[in-house]
């Protein structure tokens, strides 16, 4: 409020102050009210609402069918809705109906609050009327000291004259305290209207999961066998490291625990090592915990025992690995070794470690340290299957590049299982191979070399040799190309003052060196190997079969440039003679492989690879590897061997072979019809089955004599029979005695031994055969013979040894590979089957075991 000008500043505090004091009391006002109406308004809704809870606390709304209820529902909102009207109307009290309050409340007459606000006109300057003005408002003020917004007041009692009020809050009260069951359940079942759930029964799976690479199925330890097994056996036998797993619904507290064992029966202390992981929520208690170690593991609930187990482990042992033959090398720097691995549950890698050894060639150790500044060379090892138990195979790897090609080294094997457990191999020391150099010039720069890398500090005469050969390069140096690379080796060791400098001129020197070797093909060389080595990873990657075919048609057209270079190599050296006659002589002791027979093989890679067969094409790449290592250029031409008797006796086995496996296959299909019969007919006595079989029984007859005959035809040729030959007749006459009984189980194990011995002695005449046409090498191109060029499947042998790779005809059509996936997909669906026989899904899982 503006002060006039004959106020006093006296005055105008006081004004202040008194306008304060006012506006809080008419702020209390407005609020009391406020109250007094939304507390008017509520009367009839909070009535409605005490009944509907008084209905719900009491318990009786579940009894009600679900329609009514629903219908109740809809009455009592309707109600509570419609007694709400009054609040929408209501509004918020004004300053002047709370001034008045105040006054009321105070019990002031003449409405001195109200007219507190008054003003003197400002048109009036007469000083009398002003000095009457203020000693007015200085009289109100006195009287404002006490005012009084007054405490809200119900009004209940006015419209409800009747107090309906009081016998519904006592309804109320009383339901809640005397209602049957509790306030919270008789609320949840008010608003319930599905059926009650029934209590839950009690229920506990338990089970033993081995760990996966042990390839062992889950043990169910609450299922009814093992329960009837447990009370004559109580010892459980898992693998180490398997996993408990435990589930119970239905139970109040159940406790996991973990005890020692005893053989008296007597309870034992609780163990420790066990970490169990538990989740208890919604009723469902689940536990999962690592069996580190035998115990007596208990279930219980409250006071009661929900189950036992007596859980001893079977140790994981570590795995074993030897190299089974000494380390070798061949001309071109390729390091083979063979090794034999096994394990319990599989071997999930293997790694080799290569060490310089003590001795070499001049004696213990080394003059100067050069060598030992170069890390071992790498040997990987892959295996043909994931996990094997037991492999037995090779590998090879390029090392004629390292700088320890050509001295004494040593190696050994270490083999991993999946539970971690490592073992190494026995040591084997061996002579590193290093590739073989004709020309001099390549030699005399592999020589310096190898001068280098044994003594880097003697880096001069190095220099100096390198520097003669540039300065009189008649009669060495044969093109522009290899001059400049030598001058540029040369010129880098003259700067280098490091040990990666001499690295770079060792790497240099040994590329210039095989470019001069190898001529015009060591490009194509280069960019073939790569390309195999790529395929080679796709396939034991399992690549898809479009990425497959994309690199095998890459590397049919890298093989046709190498083979075009070869030839033009061959060509070049024949005009400037330096194809000598011992070098012929030496190439003719091996034989000529065509580009044709090259790309044959690619083809049967793609078509392996494309039937899922990763593991045969793997092994096709790896001959493969060893034809392109071992070509070189200027190799004649040879004639090809030819069939002999022990062809022809490997053609009868594997005819004999095929006639046994179709035999077995119509025993087992016997099987499926007599069934058929049997329910037909109300079922078969066994002498009446086995005289179904009786032609089953004729034709395994014949297939034992043919067996004969082919052994008495070994004898006749001067050889002897495989043991496991005779074991297999033996098999096949067991097979006829069943089969003639009406055995048929019997008959298809007879039949199956048969077969596995069958194959191991085909196997050991497909050895005898290639270790024949080995040693026929050398007098082949005099005589041009040897025996069979078969194996028991009707495929083409190597013909020379192991360098040689197919002929025609070792694949089936590709009709015939659609129609082997389809069996393949028809097994797998059949062994699926859950209502399958037990002796058919036998029968199948041997084929599939036989096809993996």
């Amino acid at each position: 409020m503006p002060t006039r000008p004959d106020e006093t500043p006296d005055r105008t505090a006081a004004h202040n102050a008194a306008n304060r004091v006012i506006d809080r009391k008419i702020g209390f006002a407005q609020a009391a009210l406020a109250f007094e109406r939304i507390w008017t308004a509520l009367h009839w809704p909070l009535l409605i609402a005490m009944v509907f809870a008084g209905l719900v606390f009491a318990g009786l709304l579940p009894f009600l069918p679900q329609w009514p209820r629903l219908a109740l529902f809809a009455a009592f909102a309707v109600l509570f809705l419609w007694s709400l009207r009054p609040l929408t109307r209501m509004m918020w009290p004004s300053r002047y109906e709370a001034m008045r309050r105040v006054e009321e409340k105070t019990g002031l007459s003449h409405r001195p609050v109200s007219a507190h606000a008054d003003r003197l006109s400002p048109n009036s300057d007469d000083p009398l009327q002003q000095a009457i003005w203020e000693e007015h408002r200085l009289r109100q003020l006195r009287g404002l000291d006490s005012l009084k917004a007054g405490a809200p007041q119900s009004s209940w009692r006015d419209i409800d004259p009747r107090a309906f009020r009081v016998p519904v809050a006592l309804a109320l009260l009383a339901a809640i305290l005397l209602g049957q069951g509790d306030p919270r359940s008789n609320l949840t079942d008010s608003f319930a209207f599905a059926k009650p759930e029934a209590a839950i029964p009690l229920v506990m799976d338990a089970w033993l999961k081995p760990p996966a690479y042990t390839g062992k199925p889950p043990v169910l330890l609450t299922s009814p066998a093992m329960t009837e097994r447990l009370k004559t056996d109580p010892d459980i036998l898992v693998p180490e490291k398997a996993t408990l797993t435990l589930r119970i619904t239905g139970a109040k507290s159940p406790v996991l625990s973990f005890h020692e064992l005893s053989d008296t029966g007597a309870e034992t202390p609780e163990v420790t090592g066990f970490a169990p992981k538990v989740k208890n929520a919604d009723g469902i208690f689940q536990a999962e915990t690592l069996i580190a170690r035998p115990a007596l593991v208990k279930v219980m609930d409250g006071q009661s025992e929900l189950g036992r187990w007596r859980i001893s482990l079977i140790p994981d042992a570590a795995p074993t690995i030897e190299i089974t033959e000494e380390p070798k090398g061949d001309s071109s720097g390729s390091l083979t070794a063979k090794w034999k691995a096994t394990d319990d549950y599989g071997v999930s890698g293997i790694t080799a470690d290569i060490y310089l050894a003590d001795e070499q060639d001049d004696g213990v150790g080394f003059t100067d340290g050069g060598i030992f500044e170069f890390p071992p060379p790498k040997f990987p090892i892959s295996l043909r299957k994931a996990s094997p138990k037991e492999e037995t195979g090779q590998s090879k790897a390029d090392v004629a590049e390292h700088p320890w090609a050509g001295f004494m080294v040593e190696m050994t094997l270490a083999a991993k299982d999946a539970a971690g457990h490592e073992t190494e191999s026995a040591k084997t020391t061996f002579r590193m191979p290093e590739r073989l150099f004709l020309r001099p010039l390549a030699r005399a720069l592999i020589e310096q070399r190898r001068n280098l890398i044994l003594a880097p500090d003697e880096a001069g005469s190095v220099v100096q040799m390198l520097d003669a050969l540039l300065t009189y390069p008649e009669g060495l140096i044969e093109n522009s190309g290899t001059h400049i690379a030598i001058a540029t080796a040369l010129s880098r060791l003259k700067a280098t003052e490091d040990q990666a400098g001499i690295d770079s001129v060792i790497r240099m020197l040994w590329q210039i060196a095989v470019n001069i070797e190898e001529g015009t093909i060591a490009d194509a060389k280069a960019q073939l190997e790569a390309l195999r080595k790529e395929l080679e990873r796709a396939l034991r990657e399992g690549a898809s079969p479009e990425r497959i075919a994309e690199l095998t048609e890459k590397l049919r057209e890298a093989l046709d440039r190498y083979m075009q270079s070869l030839m033009e190599e061959t060509q070049k050296r024949m005009t400037q003679g330096q194809q000598n006659q011992q070098q012929m002589q030496q190439q003719q002791q091996g034989r000529t492989v065509t580009p044709q027979e090259l790309q044959k093989m690619l083809d049967m890679i793609e078509k392996l690879a494309q039937s899922g067969a990763n593991e045969a094409a793997q092994e096709m790449l790896s001959q493969l590897e060893d034809i392109l290592r071992n070509l070189q250029p200027g190799q004649p031409q040879q004639g090809q061997m030819q069939e002999g008797p022990l062809g022809q006796m490997l053609d009868k086995l594997s005819e004999l072979m095929r006639q046994q496996q179709k035999l077995m296959d119509d025993t087992q299909r016997s099987q499926q019809d007599g069934m058929g019969e049997q329910q037909q007919d109300g079922g078969q006595q066994p002498g009446q089955q086995g005289q179904g079989m009786g032609g089953l029984g004729d034709r395994q007859q014949d297939l034992t004599k043919m067996l004969q005959e082919l052994m008495e035809q070994f004898g006749q040729n001067g050889m002897q029979a495989p043991k496991s030959f005779g074991e297999a007749g033996k098999s096949m006459q067991g097979a006829e005695g069943s089969l003639r009984e009406g055995d048929r189980d019997q008959a298809l194990g007879n039949q199956g031994d048969a077969m596995a011995k069958l194959r191991e002695g085909a196997q050991g005449l497909a050895r005898q055969m290639m270790q024949q046409g080995q040693g026929q090498q050398g007098n082949q191109g005099r005589t041009g013979e040897a025996r069979g060029d078969r194996d028991p499947l009707g495929r083409p042998m190597p013909n020379r040894g192991e360098d040689y790779g197919p002929e025609e005809n070792m694949l089936p059509s590709e009709l015939a590979i659609q129609r082997a996936r389809e069996i393949l997909e028809m097994l797998r669906s059949r062994a699926g089957e859950s209502q399958l026989p037990r002796l058919e899904r036998d029968y199948i899982e041997r084929l599939l075991r036989g096809l993996y």
